[in-house]
């Protein structure tokens, strides 16, 4: 079996080629307009391992938190692609993917994006008996308040490590460092993005259980409204429903 995966959540964005075996191919590009280039991309990675669209079992995806324009794009290319070839497609957190670039790390894993306004995308995540858990579920909130949570979380099991990760903890790494001091690690360079290649390997999981997700249904994570929503909201004196 063989899943195509596309990661368009933050600034690094990729697209990978994944069996069960190996990594096939992957392309991973760290600039603001990535998003624009994820057809190349994927097509580079199809002829560089000659490949074609319809050998690919599935089409996994990064469903969010993350950046919205890219989250919207990297979805909808997704369910254009996985319709085309009628196969399965799977929607996978991007901070779960984070997570998973430190398999069976022992201790906590606190992925964190950032998210603007003072606040980050973030949860907790710990590796149970060769399965990734969620201590603390997806939110977008304040650093401190986040920080805070997993403090008390520490409190009552100090044997563990806590291990952060992504752009947020660069952005808030003294506020990290004030509360947990020798306690906190921090993830190296090139696991603080979430890997195309990642997001494949989960797919594959996923289509090894047969745990699908449906074409017309599957939405980004966004946490938040958009800006428009907010100021449609004000503009119009009520609250904008979230699309989660």
């Amino acid at each position: 079996m063989i899943i195509l995966g596309i990661e368009t959540a933050t600034k690094a964005g990729s697209a990978a080629l994944v069996s069960e075996s190996e990594i096939v191919a992957e392309y991973l590009l760290v600039a603001k307009r990535h998003i624009e280039q994820i057809l190349r991309e994927i097509d580079q990675i199809l002829i560089d391992a000659g490949r074609l669209l319809e050998e690919c079992d599935g089409v996994a995806v990064s469903i969010g938190p993350g950046s919205f324009t890219g989250l919207r794009i990297g979805v909808s290319t997704a369910k254009t692609l996985a319709f085309a070839i009628q196969k399965p497609i799977f929607g996978i957190s991007t901070l779960e993917a984070m997570a998973c670039n430190l398999p069976f790390a022992s201790g906590y894993l606190c992925p964190m994006i950032d998210a603007r306004k003072g606040e980050v995308y973030t949860a907790l995540y710990q590796w149970v008996e060769g399965t990734l858990r969620a201590i603390i579920s997806e939110r977008a909130v304040s650093p401190m308040t986040m920080i805070h949570q997993v403090a008390m979380i520490h409190q009552l099991d100090r044997s563990h490590r806590i291990i952060f990760m992504g752009n947020g903890s660069n952005l808030y790494e003294g506020m990290i460092l004030s509360e947990f001091g020798e306690s906190a690690e921090f993830a190296p360079q090139h696991h603080n993005y979430p890997k195309a290649s990642v997001v494949a390997g989960l797919g594959l999981n996923r289509l090894a259980l047969q745990q699908f997700d449906r074409v017309e249904a599957l939405i980004p994570t966004y946490l938040r409204p958009s800006d428009a929503e907010v100021n449609w909201a004000q503009k119009h004196g009520g609250s904008q429903c979230l699309n989660t």
